[in-house]
């Protein structure tokens, strides 16, 4: 086995694999490559990335405090009548864009993903991403 600090002149690193996991092919390396990212899938696919807390709570919060977050909510639920519930805002913001790969995202992704796909809304004088304004809504809904 290979030590801390060791020097591995001359050792490539077919050899070092070999000598970990055996063998290694081309049809092996396939077999392990399709295992990881089935893995990968799986594991991100069961991740709870959106829960309520994360979704009532949004980062705006931390930059402009609770008052101007409910202003800004309250603009966009009288801009957005059908998006006036509590249900219906979770349901927007739960729901992703399609994509090519269909996997579960942070907010932070989200609001990224928003701007940079032009989903994004002016409300009270700022541009907000779609993910941010709903969130901002849902928040003014909550209790002060």
């Amino acid at each position: 086995m290979l030590g801390r600090g060791m020097l591995l002149k001359g050792v490539t690193l077919g050899a070092i694999m070999t000598a970990y996991i055996g063998p290694f092919d081309r049809r092996r390396f396939l077999q392990l490559s399709a295992l990881t990212i089935a893995a990968a899938v799986v594991d991100s696919g069961c991740a709870r990335t959106d829960d309520r807390g994360a979704l009532d709570h949004p980062q705006l919060l931390d930059i402009l405090g609770p008052e101007r977050v409910r202003e800004l909510g309250t603009h966009y639920r009288a801009a957005h009548p059908a998006e006036n519930t509590a249900e219906a805002l979770r349901a927007a913001v739960s729901k992703r864009p399609s994509s090519l790969f269909p996997l579960p995202s942070s907010l932070s992704d989200r609001y990224r993903d928003d701007f940079e796909a032009g989903r994004t809304v002016l409300v009270d004088g700022w541009v907000l991403s779609l993910t941010e304004a709903r969130q901002a809504a849902l928040f003014s809904l909550t209790p002060a």
